[in-house]
């Protein structure tokens, strides 16, 4: 009879699937605006210029969009760290 070997993996596999959820939950409970543009930044791999001509609003915009989002995330995953 053989018996499976204990493993770290398995905890880790559970740590990081609720990091993940508690991620995506985080930012799904951004702003729409918000959202959209920390998800074409961090998703989509587009700079803060690409995303203002994309939506037709200012560089600055984004930047203040992006600075929320992340004041947001830090703030709800703060446990995590």
């Amino acid at each position: 009879m053989t018996f499976p070997a204990p493993t770290a993996a398995t905890d880790d596999d559970a740590s990081t699937d609720e990091v993940s959820r508690a991620v995506n939950g985080a930012i799904s409970k951004l702003p729409t605006r918000c959202r959209e543009i920390f998800v074409m930044s961090r998703e989509g791999n587009m700079t803060y210029a690409e995303i203002a001509n994309a939506l037709g609003i200012s560089i600055k915009t984004v930047e203040t969009q992006m600075g929320r989002a992340l004041k947001s995330l830090r703030a709800s995953l703060a446990k995590y760290r």
